[in-house]
């Protein structure tokens, strides 16, 4: 199989940003540009989802602030880009999971990451958090699995993920995958798509976080950025479950990123075992 030169095809311009935020945002548009071409070359369906979502919605990309991006896909969907899509990634992007990265929680609120491997975020250090430094850290697309076994109840989403990271976190996903799919095939109920994103209850309890059958049934394209990208054809009622009024911005005070203190940094690598140099271009071993 031919390499696909992603250099020539999608040019890392990071450093044309005119702010850090900036910068930040255009490697993660660049990531957005290769995963969308490897998902149409492989008939495998995305869509953007929470803040991303919202962004393409409002402004035809990023929010202001946005310091990461959000895409999603069904269960099988996210099979065949394991598959298929992840072993044709440029060496600059590492992808995440809990049997990639030996760091990476099972159970994590998201199930799966692509990230960059230059880069990095910048967080106060957490003793609650044992491998705060250690799984990657670089600048990042989250990616949503979902599973079509969740009731369409907000509580129910947030109870029911509580529940599987207590019985499924030393067991991995991979089981807790499993268990989904079966509760999907057998439910009586009629069911909603959901994540395992659980995030703070306070801020929770204002957003439905699920997504109903016929919102993601068919995906059309948008412009986000200088991409045109998918999203669901009923993002509108999405967006409005999840946010209220979606055009209502919040204040300035909180326009913030959602990821630590500081502003991450497109051109330092965080503490990795898959990092790489930005002046060098070269894998960096800091483990020696």
């Amino acid at each position: 199989m031919q390499k696909i030169d992603f250099d020539h095809l999608f040019p890392d311009e990071r450093e044309k940003g005119n702010t850090r935020i900036r910068q930040c945002q255009l490697v993660m548009s660049r990531m957005l540009k290769i995963m969308d071409f490897l998902c149409t070359k492989h008939n495998v369906k995305y869509f953007l989802t929470e803040g991303s979502l919202r962004g393409a919605m409002i402004f035809q990309g990023f929010l202001p602030w946005d310091d990461d991006l959000d895409v999603g896909m069904t269960r099988d969907n996210y099979e065949k880009f394991v598959q298929l899509v992840v072993p044709e990634l440029p060496d600059d992007i590492f992808f995440q999971n809990d049997k990639t990265d030996r760091y990476y929680p099972s159970c994590h609120v998201i199930e799966a990451k692509l990230r960059d491997k230059y880069s990095s975020y910048k967080r106060e250090k957490n003793t609650k958090t044992k491998n705060l430094y250690t799984f990657h850290d670089g600048l990042q697309i989250d990616i949503s699995i979902y599973d079509r076994s969740y009731l369409p109840n907000n509580f129910f989403v947030y109870a029911f993920n509580k529940i599987l990271i207590f019985f499924f976190k030393k067991k991995g996903d991979k089981k807790r995958a499993n268990f989904l799919k079966w509760i999907s095939k057998y439910s009586p109920f009629p069911l909603a798509y959901g994540s395992s994103f659980i995030g703070n209850w306070k801020k929770m309890k204002h957003r439905a976080n699920y997504i109903k059958e016929k919102e993601i049934k068919n995906l059309i394209r948008t412009r986000f950025e200088d991409i045109e990208t998918y999203i669901p054809q009923g993002w509108e009622s999405y967006l409005n479950r999840h946010y209220g009024n979606y055009k209502q911005l919040p204040s300035i005070e909180s326009q913030t990123g959602q990821h630590g203190m500081s502003m991450p940094d497109p051109f330092t690598p965080c503490n990795h075992y898959e990092i790489l140099d930005w002046t060098s271009r070269k894998f960096i071993n800091k483990f020696n």
